[in-house]
C-alpha cells in the first residue's frame, strides 16, 4: 500500500467536531445500541430462526409415523330374504410406519437443510455488519456535519467583523462603497452556508436516530481506534474469501442447491417401509355380531413407475437452480474482490488526501496573514482578504470530510473482509449466537 499504510499511525484530529446544536453519545455506545436494537437485525434473526426449523422437518422424515382411527356408528345389513340386521359398529385402529429407505432423499433433505441453516447464519452476520457499517457511516455524517457547522459559525462570524471593519473605513474614506458591498455578500453567503449545514446536521442526524434506535446525548467523539486491517491488498483479499459473510452465504446456498437435486432425484427410487397395525372392529359381519381383531406388521415396498412426468420436471428445475447458485457464487466472489479493491483504494485515497489537505490549510493560513498585512499597506484590497478567508474556510471544510471518508473507508473496508463484529469491534454487548437456536431446535421431536 502506498506510504507503507500511513493511516495506521495518523491520529485522529478532526476540528472542532462538536457543535451546541448536536446531540450524541461514545462512538462505541452508538454501535452497541444499534446492535442491540435495530429492527432490521432483529428481523433477521427472525427469518433465520424460521430456516432452522427446516432442519427439524428435514429430520422427521428419518422418524416413524404413529397414527389412531376411531369410527363408531350404526350399520344395517339386508340378506336376501331373511329380513334386515340392525346393529351398532364400531372400529380402532392404530398404524405406525418407520421409513426404512426413501431413494436417499431423506439423507439429502437433511444435508441440504444444514447447508440452508450456514447460509442463513452467514447472511445474518453479514445484515449485522451492514447495519455496524450504516451505524458508522450515520455516526462520523453527524461528526463533521456538526464540526462544518461550527466552522461556517465561525467564517460567519469572521465575515460579520470584517464588514464592520470595511464600514469603520468607509466612513473614513479607506475603502469605497464598492468593498463594503463585497463584504456585505460575502457575509450574505455565509449565512446561506451556516443555513445549509445546519440543514446537513438535522438530516444527519436523522439518519442517526433511524439506524441506531435514538437521538445521540452529548457532544459526538470521534474513534480513537480504527479496526485492524492488512498490510497488503493481496491480503485484504485473501481474507475476504475465506470469511466475507455475503461470499460465504452465496457458497452455502449453492451446496444447499446440489443436495436439493439430489432430495428431487429419490422420488424417482423405490421406498422401503415398516408398517405395522393393529385393528379392532365391533359388530361386524353380516349378523352385525362378530369382533374381528387384526394385526398385522410387514414391509412395503413402493416402486414408482410413472407419475405423469411431474418428477423428472422438478429434477430439471432443481438442477437449473443449482446451477444458478453456482454461478451466483462466483458473482458474489467477483464483487467481494471489486469491493475490496475499492475500499482499499478509497482509504488510500482519504489518507493521502488528509496531508494534503492539511498541507493546504496551512498554506491557506499563511497567505490569509500575508494579505491581511499586505491590506494595511495598500497592495491588497477588501477583495483579496475576503478571497483568502473564503479559501481557508474551503480548506478546513474539506479537511473535515477527508478526515470523515477516511474512518468509514476503514470500517468498509473492514466490513468487506467481513469483520465488522461486535467482537473484532471490542463492544461491549452479548453476541448473538444463531446456533444455538438452531440446536434448540433442530432435533425437537414435539412441542412449540
Amino acid at each position: 500500500m502506498r506510504g507503507s499504510l500511513r493511516w495506521l499511525g495518523l491520529t485522529v484530529s478532526m476540528l472542532a467536531l462538536s457543535a451546541s446544536s448536536a446531540y450524541a453519545s461514545s462512538f462505541e455506545d452508538a454501535l452497541a445500541m444499534a446492535y442491540q436494537t435495530n429492527p432490521q437485525i432483529k428481523a433477521e434473526r427472525e427469518r433465520l430462526q424460521a430456516t432452522d426449523e427446516t432442519v427439524s422437518q428435514a429430520v422427521s422424515g428419518f422418524r416413524p409415523t404413529v397414527s389412531a382411527n376411531y369410527a363408531r356408528g350404526r350399520q344395517e345389513t339386508s340378506i336376501g330374504g331373511t329380513g334386515d340386521v340392525t346393529g351398532n359398529t364400531e372400529t380402532k385402529s392404530l398404524r405406525l410406519e418407520q421409513p426404512i429407505f426413501r431413494g436417499g432423499g431423506t439423507w439429502s433433505s437433511y444435508q441440504g437443510a444444514l447447508q440452508q441453516v450456514k447460509a442463513g447464519q452467514s447472511q445474518l452476520s453479514a445484515v449485522e455488519q451492514s447495519v455496524l457499517l450504516n451505524a458508522v457511516t450515520a455516526y462520523m455524517n453527524v461528526v463533521s456535519a456538526s464540526a462544518i457547522l461550527d466552522l461556517s459559525r465561525k467564517n460567519m462570524d469572521v465575515l460579520g467583523e470584517q464588514l464592520k471593519a470595511a464600514q469603520t473605513r468607509f466612513q473614513v474614506g479607506e475603502v469605497t462603497r464598492t468593498d463594503v458591498a463585497q463584504s456585505e455578500a460575502r457575509l450574505s453567503d455565509a449565512k446561506t452556508s451556516v443555513i445549509a449545514a445546519e440543514g446537513q446536521l438535522l438530516s444527519a442526524m436523522a439518519s442517526y436516530e433511524r439506524v441506531i434506535g435514538a437521538r445521540p446525548e452529548g457532544a459526538l467523539m470521534v474513534p480513537e481506534h480504527l479496526p485492524e486491517l492488512p498490510l497488503k491488498l493481496d491480503d485484504a483479499l485473501e481474507r475476504a474469501r475465506a470469511a466475507n459473510p455475503q461470499l460465504l452465504a452465496a457458497l452455502y446456498a449453492a451446496k444447499a442447491s446440489d443436495y436439493d437435486v439430489r432430495t428431487t432425484q429419490a422420488a424417482l427410487l423405490p421406498r422401503v417401509s415398516v408398517v405395522g397395525t393393529l385393528s379392532r372392529q365391533q359388530g361386524a359381519g353380516s349378523s352385525g355380531t362378530s369382533d374381528i381383531d387384526q394385526d398385522r406388521i410387514g414391509v412395503e415396498v413402493a416402486i414408482p413407475l410413472y407419475q405423469s412426468g411431474a418428477e423428472y420436471s422438478r429434477v430439471r428445475e432443481a438442477s437449473a437452480i443449482a446451477r444458478q447458485r453456482s454461478h451466483e457464487s462466483i458473482d458474489q466472489r467477483q464483487s467481494i474482490d471489486e469491493a475490496v479493491t475499492q475500499s482499499w483504494e478509497q482509504l488510500e485515497s482519504a489518507v493521502a488526501t488528509i496531508t494534503t489537505r492539511n498541507d493546504q490549510i496551512n498554506a491557506a493560513s499563511l497567505a490569509l496573514d500575508g494579505v491581511k498585512q499586505e491590506q494595511q499597506y495598500g497592495s491588497r484590497t477588501v477583495l483579496d482578504v475576503l478571497d483568502a478567508e473564503q479559501e481557508l474556510f474551503t480548506a478546513r471544510t474539506n479537511l473535515v470530510r477527508a478526515q470523515r471518508d477516511r474512518i468509514v473507508a476503514a470500517y468498509t473496508l473492514a466490513f468487506t473482509l467481513g469483520q465488522l463484529t461486535p467482537n473484532t469491534l471490542g463492544l461491549k454487548v452479548a453476541s448473538y449466537d444463531p446456533q444455538v437456536h438452531a440446536d434448540e431446535v433442530g432435533w425437537k421431536t414435539i412441542g412449540f
